[in-house]
């Protein structure tokens, strides 16, 4: 099995989207002072690689803790977005995914990873059009991974892309990196978060899994 890990490290200072509390990882305690090592962290849920769920939108949906780790991991399908010529991602960049027989997680590489740690990163990305998310809600998937920050515009405030995966109950994981060292199919996707009571949301590690 050789497994591919598609997460950013979190640590101090990390880039977070516009307008989120910075993170803050702290050493309280160390080994040689104190004979273990024991570190604080102060983080939203919505950092680095992590997992958005339906509780991040609607009130009545059910949280992280009422969903199985069967809703985070599955068969996985990277499709290729680099060469894209418009601002969005619509259907006709994605309708390679109709031909795939075994999915659950459809990964979409644009390579925005490059620009994580710069200023570009939360300016201008790909977002997904309401045709793409449409589409991507009628192929039975649990989710769907974007190597940006969000499938909405980072100025949206109808965030109508969250709105149309997430009302379908699909998971959608942001801030993935390294999709390009994964095969175009045939792997497997995981993406667990951590079981929060009533959680919207996770950082996550992610990873591709082939055999």
């Amino acid at each position: 099995m050789h497994v591919v890990d598609l997460t950013h490290a979190m640590h101090t200072g990390m880039p977070v989207f516009p307008g989120d509390d910075p993170v803050n990882i702290r050493r309280t305690h160390f080994v040689n002072k104190d004979g273990f090592a024991h570190t604080h962290v102060t983080s939203g849920t919505h950092v680095g690689t992590h997992v958005d769920v339906a509780a991040h939108l609607f009130a009545d949906a059910p949280g992280l803790d009422w969903l199985g780790p069967d809703n985070f991991t599955g068969w996985g399908a990277v499709v290729d977005c680099t060469g894209i010529d418009t601002p969005y991602i619509d259907q006709q960049h994605l309708a390679s995914l109709a031909q795939v027989e075994e999915l659950d997680f459809a990964l979409i590489r644009t390579d925005w990873d490059r620009h994580w740690k710069t200023d570009r990163y939360f300016d201008d990305f790909p977002f997904l059009s309401e045709t793409a998310c449409r589409f991507l809600g009628g192929l039975g998937l649990k989710g769907i991974g974007l190597d940006t920050p969000s499938p909405d515009p980072v100025a949206s405030k109808e965030l109508r892309a969250h709105q149309s995966l997430l009302n379908l109950g699909l998971v959608i994981v942001e801030n993935l990196c390294n999709l390009k060292e994964l095969p175009t199919e045939s792997f497997i996707f995981s993406c667990l978060p951590l079981r929060i009571r009533d959680g919207e949301g996770c950082p996550v590690r992610a990873v591709g899994m082939t055999f």
